[in-house]
């Protein structure tokens, strides 16, 4: 039978005398004093345990911290380069002290949190790995002083993370977790391949430790107050010693001893690993922590062993596998796995290059991290904020998308890794990938105030608040099929939280009666979850793992949780002085933005529900929402069906979650659900009707004009801007100005073509069809040109004008009098007028300074020009023979018009600020609504009524001559006649003097008014012609119901009878007087831009590249504290004296 005994060692009492605990065998554990008066140390009893055991006479050593506040925990070593490690809380890192007297520490990982509770080393790999139980991880780190990286290989599922033990010559790796579901796990160097192998009868393991002799790992349970081991495979379980009462931690193994800490009695275990008994117990003055046995033979076999063996070729092979990671060189780590081999591998923020040994910086953002937005600008902290080291930190090299456009809301898709967030300043909702250089796009425009978004990840839909419109509204991720999910009862929404697997989504109310509420995620069940005790409720998060929801109260200073399970309200997080508006929750950490004195981010403990750290900026930026982009918070519940899965699901546009895991598909604006269930189509207008652009819906929509009710045109459509309508074959035609293309199609969206393909600077704004002619005339901002193409054969088409153009955008076509007019909103603002070959160009109105005529419409019976002015806010008109100008309309309101038609007895208009059409009298009056007020950003408008139709006469000269002459100052020089045709028509096209051939057909009826608008689509075709030619139609329009033929005449080109010398002189006079005018024309030019703001040209706003932090400062710590540590065997005053804490 083995002695017994019990020894009680006060070790501040014999540190005068003990040395420093130097290389060799040696039990060594951490200890923390009761009383903060004293220093932490880590202690070691020097010899062979089968040695001093028996005989209780031990040689003490210790290594004490520099500071009180110091507090070691966790311990690791690695023998063959005679390095103890271990996890300090106080600084929040992990250093290394080679045990040779030295004391110059290595700091090995900076910006863990306080609870590294597990330390291990990798010794053939030379890889440390670490458990933090606050942010829930599992870490390797390489054992290398020129290589700072880390790598997280676990934490799907890991609650609570405390023991960690290694088997590099096997390739395991295990681990404690006494989470909410307690358990030891195991898995491969890299954290894959996990398998639990305990999880029963199993309450708080914390320490563990493997024995190599007898394959079998060791833990001890905290709160069953046992010592167990099992095999490897999960088999054999024992309990080796029950110990009542006690509060065990940490656990070592040599030979047949086991050596536990236990803290509630400051104790030191000794016990037999087969029989349990106890062998001594040393009762401390200190609280124990992590224990090791620092030993040789616990580690055999390490990569050192090379060096020796070289010259032996045949020991070198057989110690290959120890070997081989010197061998191959790896830029950060490697992983020497028995069964797949070494290999390198690259940390977090890194990717392999093709060489598989060399790393690169990858261009994404590291994941997780916690995203904000400050209205100025949007920022990104890495996931471990609360404890990194803030030296050099700034906004300026945290934040991106610095462009003060009031940002307020964000969500993300953590699959896509893209970011969405809406911009106050531009009502916009945009989306930009999350890596180095992206571009956003604008997905959503036209919304109110958005202080709210969130994503459903599976289904693909976004969803978002708007409080200037009280509305709940959704969309694909993509911004398409836009829906208004709820409408009533809304005074002011701000915060919205989607949970994917109940299919709910939950809301917060800021409004006069302040509320959360919640519904299906098709906007039925709406159900009010609280409206009483309330404040200012704000953001919501949701964390999915627990089913709870939590929401802030600026105005209450407090945070409140929902149990989604229960329905059970707590107020959960309290702090007078913070004014809480944005949250997340990430781990065991909740941070949150404080929108008031504290400006900025903050991050508290969950468990001890305690302030961490707050990042303030209080003059600059107003800290709104937050996020943590985190896929472990993008759950995929396949345990609960997936319904809605994005990309699988059978409805065609919105798939919506209801009630019991039921699903509804949904279409969106102008389009009904067919009978099937699934599909959605549109019900085509023929006449009557409205057509209207909506550039961020990517859609052309008809509007009743009786009834207002909306239908979408059934076909893939890009950034409509300009449109316009030809009632003879049922066509539109549009720009886009995204894609550079003018394009056309029928009604119903069949037979889409190209028109035009536009060069990189064009910005066509106006269209305008000539349905008798079978032209299409556009304006060019961007080159500053009038063209026209023809729809009978889209190869001919010219530059009318391109000369004293400053930024044309409007454009509207008489036909019968060969009249062209358009508005020019540049320098001096006004209305121009040519004939529609673009001769005789000439300022048909002259207006007001500074103004934007943007839209401009005919009221051809009456005729009367109606405008629409977007800087002055007003709709005026003027008689065609220059008479009678006035205001019809001069809203005072924030208004931007831009488009107009006249039809029937009102002027219909588009304004970038509604959501909708408005309409009022041709002789002025109230402005209405007309229709739903469910669009985005309205651009082009054009109408048909059936019954306002024009007969021309018979023998009524239709004739039009196109011509562009050639130009000294065109890039374009050419002379062009377009002949053209109509279906029921015999046009001539003539030139010079020859006479006009009379039509020899009445016309058919058309509509009184032909307009302009604008959209496209992508291809280029020549934009030259040959020069001196007669374009003549070889064939009818394809799209025309009746064939027809027209002879022409060709344009004649005379010699000239003036002399050499005349027409050198006069070439010469000519180029003076151009450049002359050239010159002056770019200083007005520049002097007008340079006082004046430009006109939005309808071009994406323009974006900024991504600032990127993987690990800010990862090679400084926080100078605070100097990091020395005393050792008893040198000159500890010294020491100090030459360490200067700040």
């Amino acid at each position: 039978m083995e002695v017994i005994f019990t020894l009680s060692i006060f070790l501040f009492s014999i540190s005068k005398y003990s040395e420093g605990i130097k290389h060799g065998q040696n039990l060594i554990w951490a200890q923390t004093p009761t009383l903060r008066l004293k220093v932490s140390r880590l202690v070691g009893i020097e010899g062979d345990p089968t040695e001093w055991v028996k005989t209780g006479e031990v040689k003490l050593h210790h290594i004490g911290a520099p500071h009180a506040g110091w507090q070691f925990k966790s311990l690791a070593y690695h023998y063959s380069k005679q390095t103890l490690f271990w996890s300090e809380s106080m600084n929040k890192r992990i250093q290394g002290l080679v045990l040779n007297g030295s004391t110059d520490t290595s700091k090995i990982v900076t910006g863990i949190s306080p609870d590294v509770e597990g330390l291990t080393v990798d010794w053939i790999s030379n890889n440390i790995y670490w458990t933090d139980t606050l942010f829930n991880w599992i870490k390797l780190a390489p054992i290398s002083s020129n290589v700072t990286c880390y790598k997280i290989i676990a934490q799907d599922g890991i609650d609570n993370p405390h023991g960690l033990a290694v088997y590099p010559q096997k390739g395991y790796l295990f681990w404690s977790d006494w989470g909410e579901r307690p358990r030891i796990e195991m898995s491969d160097l890299l954290g894959q391949n996990r398998r639990i192998i305990v999880d029963t009868d199993i309450l708080h393991p914390r320490g563990i430790v493997i024995d190599y002799q007898d394959n079998r790992l060791f833990w001890v349970d905290s709160k069953k107050d046992t010592i167990e081991s099992i095999a490897f495979n999960g088999m054999n379980r024992k309990t080796v010693s029950p110990q009542d009462g006690t509060n065990l931690y940490g656990i070592a193994l040599y030979d047949k001893y086991i050596f536990v800490t236990e803290q509630s009695k400051g104790h030191l275990k000794i016990f037999n690993k087969y029989t349990g008994d106890t062998y001594i117990t040393y009762k401390l003055t200190y609280i124990p922590y992590g224990i090791i046995m620092y030993d040789e033979d616990s580690q055999p076999g390490d990569s050192s062993v090379c060096h020796d063996f070289r010259s032996d070729q045949i020991m070198y092979h057989f110690l290959y596998f120890r070997c081989v990671c010197d061998e191959l060189g790896c830029d950060q780590i490697c992983i020497n796995d028995p069964l797949t081999g070494a290999r390198c591998i690259c940390g977090d923020g890194y990717s392999t290059n093709d060489d598989g040994i060399t790393c690169t910086l990858e261009m994404t953002f590291s994941m997780p991290g916690h995203i904000y937005a400050i209205s100025d600008a949007i920022c990104q902290y890495p996931a471990n904020l609360a404890y990194i080291s803030l030296t050099n930190v700034t906004l300026e090299n945290q934040c991106f998308l610095a462009e003060r456009r009031g940002y307020l809301a964000l969500a993300y898709d953590a699959r896509d890794n893209n970011l969405y967030f809406s911009a106050n300043s531009t009502k916009t909702i945009s989306r930009i990938r999350l890596e180095v250089g992206a571009n956003e796009t604008t997905i959503i425009g036209g919304t109110g105030v958005v202080r709210g978004l969130s994503l459903d990840w599976l289904a693909g839909n976004i969803f978002w608040t708007d409080s200037t419109n009280k509305l709940i509204k959704c969309a694909r991720k993509d911004g398409a099929h836009q829906k208004t999910i709820i409408s009533e009862k809304l005074d002011e929404p701000l915060g919205i939280a989607a949970h994917p697997g109940n299919g709910i989504i939950y809301w917060t109310d800021i409004g006069e009666t302040p509320k959360v509420e919640s519904s299906y995620m098709d906007g039925s069940n709406r159900t009010i979850i609280m409206d009483t005790n309330l404040g200012l409720p704000n953001h919501m998060f949701i964390d999915f793992l627990k089913d709870r929801l939590y929401w802030t109260d600026s105005l209450l200073h407090h945070i409140r949780c929902l149990d989604i399970i229960t329905g059970r309200i707590t107020v959960y997080f309290t702090s007078p002085t913070s004014q809480f508006f944005g949250i997340s929750i990430f781990k065991d950490f909740l941070l949150w933005t404080d929108s008031g004195d504290m400006n900025g981010l903050h991050v508290a403990r969950l468990d001890k529900k305690t302030k961490e750290r707050g990042i303030i900026h209080p003059g600059y930026g107003v800290a709104t929402d937050l996020i943590t982009y985190d896929v472990q918070n993008q759950p995929l519940f396949s345990d609960k069906g997936l319904p809605c899965l994005y990309g699988k699901h059978e409805c065609e546009q919105l798939c919506l979650r209801g009630a019991n895991l039921t699903y509804y598909c949904d279409c969106g604006l102008g389009y009904q659900l067919d009978d099937n269930g699934r599909t959605c189509s549109s019900t085509i207008l023929r006449t009557n009707f409205l057509i209207v652009t909506d550039a961020y819906q990517k859609q052309i929509y008809q509007i009743n004009s009786k009834s207002g009710s909306v239908n979408a045109i059934d076909m893939p459509i890009g950034h409509p801007i300009a449109v316009d309508y030809d009632p003879m074959p049922q066509r539109i035609y549009w720009s886009d100005n995204k894609a550079r293309v003018l394009q056309g199609a029928n009604i119903d969206g069949q037979m889409n073509e190209m028109l035009v393909g536009l060069s990189q600077k064009s910005v066509v704004d106006g269209l305008a069809l000539d349905i008798i002619h079978r032209l299409l005339y556009y304006t060019d901002t961007g080159l500053d040109t009038i063209n026209v193409v023809s729809l009978t054969n889209k190869q001919h088409r010219a530059v009318l004008i391109d000369e004293g153009l400053d930024e044309p955008r409007a454009i509207v076509v008489l036909p019968m009098e060969g009249t062209m007019f358009w508005t020019d909103w540049g320098f001096e603002a006004k209305i121009e007028m040519a004939q529609m070959d673009g001769s005789n160009k000439q300022t048909f109105l002259m207006l007001d300074k500074d103004s934007w005529p943007n839209g401009l419409t005919i009221d051809r019976k009456a005729k009367i020009l109606y405008w629409a002015d977007a800087k002055y806010n007003k709709i005026e008109c003027i008689n065609l023979d220059k008479t009678n100008k006035r205001t019809l309309l001069q809203q005072e309101e924030a208004a931007h018009f831009f488009g107009i038609f006249a039809m029937g007895s009102y002027l219909y208009f588009t304004d970038w600020r509604k959501t909708f059409v408005s309409r009022m009298s041709k002789d002025g009056g109230p402005v209405e609504q007309f229709g739903p007020p469910q669009f985005t950003k309205l651009y082009g408008i054009y109408g048909f009524n059936s019954s306002e139709i024009v007969q021309v006469p018979t023998g009524t000269n239709t004739s039009t001559t196109v011509t562009v002459s050639s130009s000294q100052t065109s890039s374009i020089q050419r002379s062009t006649t377009l002949t053209t045709t109509t279906a029921t028509t015999t046009i001539t096209t003539v030139t010079n003097n020859t006479s006009s051939v009379p039509t020899t057909k009445s016309l058919t009826t058309l509509p009184t008014t032909i307009n302009r608008s604008t959209v496209p689509p992508s291809t280029l075709i020549p934009t030259t012609l040959p020069l001196n030619i007669s374009i003549i139609p070889s064939s009818p329009s394809p799209f025309s119901s009746t064939p027809s033929s027209l002879p022409t005449t060709q344009s004649r080109v005379t010699e000239s009878s003036l002399s050499t010398g005349s027409i050198a002189a006069i070439v010469t006079v000519v180029t003076i007087i151009i450049t002359i005018i050239i010159l002056f024309s770019v200083m007005a030019y520049k002097k007008y831009y340079i006082y004046r703001i430009p006109h939005d040209k309808l071009v994406e706003d323009k974006t900024d590249v991504f600032y990127r932090i993987t690990f800010p400062d990862n090679n400084r710590d926080d100078a605070t504290i100097d990091s020395g540590i005393e050792n008893p065997t040198y000159d500890c005053y010294l020491e100090r004296q030459q360490q200067q804490p700040l």
